[in-house]
């Protein structure tokens, strides 16, 4: 088990290094299909720009409805016509998204190797590289353990496990149709699958198409002025 692992951290650590760029920009347009957990059915799309220096992100979304949305820090915002209609908690901020992880090059391992879980265990099965997570101890009564599995240096999927029953899955994504923009790779299709407290089960599928990586316009997006709007705006 212990060579196992060495194996696994040395490959991750040559990957990395041979790897890095100093990406900062990422702009792609998104459709995003989904099935409620009463059984309902939407459809949207839009277009998203972040930037991994000012760690904003927009969301602007033309179908079915003309909305942005400016998450930064741990908020979102949702503008509609110009105006700030409303101001929400974002529990997970920018920073930790597919498209931040896909410009620092950490999608391959979910972002987890900087983020204070433990690898507890890997293993091999049928191409696939199965790697197992767990969160520290100060997050296991909010988050469960992880499994993540890799083919050919890529994510392919990742199961989020309950924090009361480390075997029963809540969440499941996969990463699939795998693209290479200016060498970086980026999946362009996402499928997740999230299951209640019932068993019921919500599936949502998002797609990827036109991306740009380190655009230099719409500076006005990729730094939006957010902060002009986020004193007091939470209420």
């Amino acid at each position: 088990m212990r060579y196992k692992l060495l194996l696994f951290w040395a490959g991750l650590f040559l990957a990395a290094g041979l790897q890095a760029q100093n990406y900062y920009r990422l702009r792609v347009d998104i459709t995003v299909k989904k099935k409620n957990f009463d059984g309902t059915y939407s459809l949207s799309k839009g277009t998203v720009y972040y930037d991994n220096v000012t760690k904003k992100m927009v969301m602007d979304m033309w179908f079915p409805y003309k909305e942005r949305y400016v998450m930064y820090g741990n908020m979102v915002y949702k503008f509609k016509d110009g105006k700030l209609v409303s101001a929400s908690q974002n529990p997970a901020p920018p920073e930790t998204s597919i498209f931040a992880l896909v410009l620092k090059n950490n999608l391959q391992y979910y972002g987890l190797e900087n983020s204070g879980y433990k690898l507890a265990d890997i293993e091999e099965d049928e191409g696939l590289v199965i790697s197992t997570w767990i969160p520290p101890a100060n997050l296991q009564k909010a988050v469960g353990k992880l499994m993540i599995a890799n083919k050919d240096g890529r994510i392919t999927g990742i199961i989020f496990f309950s924090t009361e029953d480390d075997k029963k899955p809540v969440s499941k994504q996969f990463f699939e149709d795998y693209t290479t923009v200016q060498g970086i790779p980026f999946p362009t299709r996402m499928v997740q699958f999230f299951y209640d407290k019932q068993g019921n089960e919500s599936i949502q599928q998002t797609e990827f198409k036109n991306i740009v990586i380190d655009e230099k316009g719409h500076n006005d997006l990729y730094d939006f002025p957010i902060e002009r709007y986020a004193v007091g705006a939470g209420g």
